[in-house]
C-alpha cells in the first residue's frame, strides 16, 4: 500500500514523484517543529538555558546518528532503511506527548531525532542517484520539501489558534506516519531499482583529506550560524511584539525564498560553481545576522531579512550537495557523514544560543555573524586548496 499509484508511469517519472512527495511529508515535520516546539517547551515551564540544551539534542543526534545512513548501502538498501527510521521517529514524537520533566523530554527527543537524523541523507542519496540516472534536478525535487515546510507551518499556526500548543508532538507523529506511507512508493532498492538509483554520480574518487576537512568545517559554521534563529527566532519576535500570525508569515517568507532558490537555482549553481555560490550565501548570511542583531521591530525590515534565507541557507545547501555529488563512492555513507559534521555546527550553535538569548536577546545574532564569517573564510580556503590540486576530484592516492 502507498500514497501514490505508479501504474503505467515511466521509471523516471515514478522516482521523481515519489521522491518529491516523500520530501514534502518528511520536511513538513520541521515546518511544525521549528516555529512551534520552542513554544511547547515554554508551555512546559523550561527556562532559556534548559531550552538551549533540549533544542541542542536534535542537533547532537544529527552528529551521532546521521553517519548510520551508511546502513542504506548494505543489504537493506536506502528505501527500507529510510522507512524503518521514520517509523521509529514517529514513536519518539508520540512519547513527547506525555513527557513533562526535563529528563523525559530529553529522552524522547533523543529517540525521535536519533532516527530522524539519517532520514534526509538517505533520501538525498536516492534523489542524487536519480540525478545521475534520469537527469533529475535535485533542486526541483527538493523544492517540494520546502513548500511543505511552508504549508505545514502556516497550517499548524491556524490549527494551534484553536487547539492547545500541547498538540504539537501528536502532529509531528502523524506527519512521520504519513511519510512512511509515501516512502513505500519509492523504487524497491532490493532489485534493479536499487542498483540504478544508487549508481554514483561520479567515478567515486575522493577529495584530499585537507580539502574535505576545511570545506565541511566551513559549511558547518555557515549552517550552524542559523541555530540561534531556529531555536529562539519565534521567542525573539514575540518579545518584539509580533503576533503569532505575523511570526508565521515571517517564517513563511524565508521558506518561499528558499523554495525559489531550489526551483531556479540549479542553473545558477552550474554557472557559478559550488565555491562562488557558497561564498555568496556566506556574505549574505553575515549581513543578515548583523542586521537582525540590531533588533529591528519594523515588520517590513524583518520580512526583508527573512527573505535572505533563500541565500544564506538554500544557496549554501544547494552548492554543498553539488560538491558532495562529485565525490561519491558509497552515497548513503558520505551523505550521512557530511550531515553529521554539519550537525556539529548546529549543535554547538544551539547550546550557545540558550545563554545568548538569556543574556542578550536579539543581540545574540552578532555571535552568529561571527560564526558565519569564520565559515565563509574556511570555504574560501577550501577553494584555494582545490585549485592548487587542479580543480578536479582527486583520487585516494593524491593524499591531502
Amino acid at each position: 500500500m502507498s500514497l501514490i499509484s505508479f501504474k503505467d508511469w515511466s521509471a523516471s517519472r515514478k522516482s521523481a514523484i515519489a521522491a518529491s512527495v516523500t520530501y514534502a511529508l518528511l520536511l513538513a515535520g520541521p515546518g511544525v517543529y521549528t516555529p512551534f516546539f520552542p513554544l511547547w517547551l515554554v508551555e512546559r515551564g523550561f527556562n532559556a538555558s534548559d531550552m538551549g540544551l533540549l533544542l541542542a539534542i536534535p542537533m547532537l543526534m544529527r552528529v551521532s546518528s546521521a553517519p548510520f545512513a551508511w546502513i542504506g548501502d548494505g543489504p537493506l538498501g536506502p528505501r527500507r532503511t529510510f522507512l524503518f527510521m521514520v517509523c521509529c521517529a514517529a514513536f519518539g514524537y508520540a512519547g513527547l506527548t506525555f513527557a513533562e520533566s526535563f529528563t523525559a523530554v530529553a529522552i524522547n527527543l533523543a529517540i525521535a531525532f536519533a532516527f530522524v537524523a539519517a532520514t534526509t541523507p538517505l533520501l538525498d542519496t536516492i534523489v542524487l542517484g536519480g540525478v545521475s540516472l534520469h537527469g533529475h534536478k535535485y533542486g526541483q525535487i527538493r523544492q517540494w520539501g520546502s513548500l511543505a515546510w511552508l504549508v505545514s507551518g502556516l497550517t499548524a499556526g491556524l490549527v494551534l489558534k484553536h487547539l492547545p500548543i500541547t498538540t504539537v508532538p501528536p502532529i509531528l507523529a502523524i506527519l512521520a506516519a504519513l511519510t512512511v506511507f509515501a516512502g513505500l512508493s519509492l523504487p524497491d532498492d532490493r532489485s534493479r531499482g536499487r542498483r540504478l538509483i544508487m549508481r554514483p554520480a561520479s567515478d567515486g574518487t575522493s577529495p584530499p583529506l585537507q580539502l574535505m576537512i576545511v570545506f565541511v568545517a566551513g559549511i558547518a559554521c555557515l549552517q550552524g550560524a542559523h541555530a540561534f534563529l531556529y531555536s529562539f527566532g519565534t521567542l525573539i519576535w514575540q518579545d518584539q511584539g509580533f503576533s503569532s500570525l505575523q511570526i508565521g508569515v515571517l517564517w513563511a517568507i524565508g521558506v518561499v525564498l528558499e523554495t525559489s532558490v531550489f526551483l531556479f537555482g540549479s542553473n545558477l549553481a552550474g554557472r557559478l560553481g559550488p565555491y562562488r555560490l557558497i561564498l555568496f550565501g556566506g556574505v549574505v548570511g553575515i549581513t543578515r545576522w548583523i542586521l537582525l542583531g540590531l533588533a529591528p521591530v519594523n515588520g517590513f525590515a524583518v520580512a526583508g531579512l527573512q527573505a535572505l534565507h533563500g541565500f544564506s541557507f538554500a544557496c549554501v545547501h544547494l552548492a554543498t550537495m553539488g560538491w558532495v555529488a562529485r565525490f561519491t563512492r558509497n552515497p548513503s555513507a558520505r551523505q550521512g557523514v557530511v550531515a553529521s559534521i554539519i550537525g556539529i555546527g548546529l549543535t554547538l550553535g544551539t547550546v550557545l544560543s540558550g545563554d545568548l538569548y538569556g543574556l542578550f536577546s536579539a543581540h545574540g545574532y552578532f555571535a552568529m555573524a561571527f560564526i558565519a564569517m569564520i565559515g565563509t573564510g574556511l570555504v574560501a580556503v577550501a577553494g584555494t586548496i582545490e585549485r592548487k590540486n587542479g580543480a578536479q576530484p582527486q583520487s585516494p592516492a593524491s593524499g591531502g
